[in-house]
């Protein structure tokens, strides 16, 4: 139908033409020119809005009809290669993609998206040549490289382990040999990665983009090969930002090579509304200057009220006036009750889509009636088509029934809804005033109905690909022969609904060990009847450590009758110690690995544990002990905080959520989220649980 729709166009063109065909102040071919040219246009347009909802055979077939009017358009070429990839319909993509580097056989990205594509087709001797392919056409390109060495850790034989067995390499995991020293060695390029440009990208009216609110975080580096002194950024050529940055050598780059590190904190409040163009400016005094540009949506600020669990809305009183930094800086701490259920009173009213057909709703009755068991006392609202609405009037299972128009296009191959029944729709489900709207479908055809339930909370299925769902699931299995679903759709239905109801309830219980006693805490100075606190100071990421314990402990020394433990794993704290601590008999250092039971009952029987985002923690909190865990903003409290019992202290941070993980150099703020926790804040979380 796609086809047809598009030749028939063409016949218009021409049609519209032959009045004007014998006018000898007109040239007709230039005419038709434009007239396909525009045609053409309009197809890449539709393919576009088609792939961004994820119909990617739709957007496929669509791009290559504009690649049959212009045959020689090479990013069409591209698109048709992507998409029918998306589609899983390798055979067709690869044939698209060979049209492509006909036409441009030195493209180094071509290359690099060839080895991706021969890579997923398990045809890994042509991704291999694809991705030399891309070195060679750029030296030293990262990508490329690091692809080459996961796939030589892949293809080769595990040296590592003894010649003399006989290995049969099929059975094992080649993906997790040792890689040689060789192949750990990182290549770098001068070049220029934005890591964070607004929290998220969002839709509006100007499409889907990077979208700043309020006070935002602008962070990223430049890695370059001649000295770099200051970066500036502009806003559609206004000047917001121009200072320094913090260089940082890199391990295993070139000589002259540093990484040029950026966090800038920016408020945009008093920005208007709208499309922007982002200009970033590297200078350096010997250097030309580099220059990236991207393109954002500046949107209202959220306000901090309503947002007040994310650390990373973050907003200022009224007329506060000085540097923007300080002032965050110089704000407290947010103490929070440890986590538990996501919802703090269950939802009172529910939509429930089911915006397809029969046999859909069929498939959902499962899940209903299991919704209908998690909230009881809930209002479940069904909105359904047609197809199905009577039907289900029948299963009492809705409290109501709204029936959509919402029809299925024979021409668009989807379904669709007009700008006016949208509009009728959303003020329609805006009485309800819903709590949370659930898109029952797999299919993505009627995700995007959720945006008009006026629902805070929207769920579906594959969250990931719909970046303005609060939350979803995603659970598949595989025939292993073809690779199709195998789950009845019913069970798949019903496991959306059951990942729902895991949010709704907390399942953690304190769990204890009878057979511990205190007794077993007398080596470490703790008698019967001793209250003592202790404290944990390390962490498997580094940077997530809060460098203050020791002043903590003084703190609680002085302010009260506690014996404070510190176990740490750092040797040189023994050397840092103060002389009040080393001289009280009411402190000690642990800086050796423990027993385990030793270290589960120092846990068990604490009248406060004190420790950074780490398993101790968590172990503590299972015990049933008070915590106290010191958060860092890089992940949120919410998903890693313990449950159970005690506080969580985390700062509001434009940058929170960073989720920097190894390569700690990119901070740019020096983890302010949890070097401004200060002793006397702790001291204060750690006081209300004696």
């Amino acid at each position: 139908m796609v086809l047809s729709r598009a030749l028939i166009a063409a016949r218009r063109v021409r049609a519209a033409l032959r009045p004007v065909a014998s006018k000898p102040t007109l040239d007709p071919s230039h005419l038709i020119e434009l007239r396909v040219t525009e045609i053409i246009a309009g197809l890449i347009d539709r393919a576009s809005a088609a792939r961004d909802v994820k119909d990617y055979h739709g957007a496929a077939l669509l791009f290559v009809e504009a690649l049959r009017l212009q045959p020689s358009h090479f990013g069409v070429a591209v698109q048709c290669g992507h998409m029918f990839k998306e589609a899983g319909e390798l055979a067709r993509a690869e044939t698209y993609y060979l049209t492509a580097l006909q036409l441009q056989p030195d493209d180094a990205d071509l290359s690099l998206q060839l080895g991706h594509f021969y890579k997923i087709a398990g045809r890994m001797d042509k991704a291999e040549a694809a991705y030399r392919r891309a070195v060679e056409l750029v030296p030293g390109w990262a990508d490329p490289l690091s692809e080459l060495a996961t796939l030589g850790a892949r293809t080769r034989a595990p040296e590592a382990l003894s010649e003399d067995l006989d290995l049969d390499i099929d059975s094992l995991a080649p993906e997790l040999f040792p890689r040689r020293p060789d192949e750990l060695r990182r290549t770098y390029v001068d070049a220029i990665s934005i890591r964070r440009l607004g929290a998220r990208r969002e839709r509006s009216r100007w499409g889907l983009a990077n979208t700043l609110r309020g006070i935002e975080s602008i962070r990223g580096y430049c890695i370059a090969s001649e000295p770099i002194d200051r970066l500036t950024i502009a806003f559609n050529g206004r000047v917001v930002h121009s200072g320094p940055l913090e260089a940082h050598a890199l391990e295993g780059g070139q000589a002259a090579q540093q990484k040029y590190v950026f966090n800038v904190w920016l408020d945009f409040s008093g920005f208007d509304s709208g499309p922007c163009q982002v200009e970033f400016t590297f200078l350096g005094a010997e250097a030309s200057p580099r220059v990236h540009r991207e393109y954002v949506v500046i949107a209202p600020t959220l306000s901090e009220a309503e947002f007040p669990e994310c650390d990373g809305v973050v907003t200022l009183p009224p007329g506060a006036e000085g540097d923007l930094e300080a002032l965050i800086n110089a704000r407290p701490s947010k103490v929070r009750p440890a986590t538990g259920a996501l919802f703090a009173v269950p939802p009172s009213n529910v939509l429930v889509m089911r915006t397809d057909q029969l046999g859909d709703m069929v498939t959902s009755i499962p899940a209903v009636r299991r919704l209908r068991e998690l909230l009881p006392q809930a209002r479940i609202v069904g909105l359904l088509t047609s197809g199905n609405a009577e039907f289900a009037a029948t299963l009492d299972i809705f409290d109501e029934i709204i029936v959509a128009d919402f029809p299925d296009d024979p021409l668009e191959r989807r379904r669709t809804m007009r700008p006016q029944v949208q509009a009728a729709l959303r003020n329609r489900l805006a009485a309800f005033k819903f709590d949370i709207a659930i898109d029952l479908a797999e299919s993505a055809v009627s995700r995007p109905l959720l945006l008009l339930s006026g629902a805070p909370f929207l769920y579906g299925f594959y969250d990931r690909d719909w970046p303005w769902l609060t939350g979803g699931f995603e659970a598949s299995t595989h025939d292993r022969k073809n690779s199709l679903e195998v789950a009845a759709q019913s069970t798949k239905v019903r496991g959306l609904i059951e990942r729902l109801g895991s949010t709704l309830q907390s399942r953690a219980e304190v769990i204890r060990r009878p057979e511990l006693t205190h007794a077993v805490l007398q080596p470490y100075g703790v008698g019967e009847g001793d209250r003592y606190a202790v404290f944990h100071t390390g962490a498997r990421i580094a940077f997530s450590r809060w460098p203050y314990y020791l002043d903590l402990a003084e703190l609680v020394l002085e302010r009260t009758g506690l014996k404070v433990i510190v176990i740490t794993d750092d040797p040189t704290l023994q050397q840092r110690l103060p002389a009040a601590l080393g001289a009280s008999d009411r402190f000690r250092l642990l800086d050796r690995r423990l027993a385990f039971d030793d270290f589960d009952a120092l846990l068990s029987f604490c009248a406060v544990f004190v420790g950074n985002d780490s398993g101790p923690k968590h172990l503590a909190a299972l015990r049933g002990s008070p915590v106290v865990s010191i958060h860092s903003a890089r992940i949120n409290w919410n998903e890693w905080g313990q449950e159970l019992t005690g506080s969580i202290i985390s700062r509001k941070v434009p940058c929170a959520g960073c989720a920097i993980f190894h390569d700690e150099d990119e901070c740019g703020k020096g983890f302010a989220c949890i070097t401004r926790i200060t002793p006397a804040e702790v001291f204060d979380a750690v006081a209300r649980w004696l």
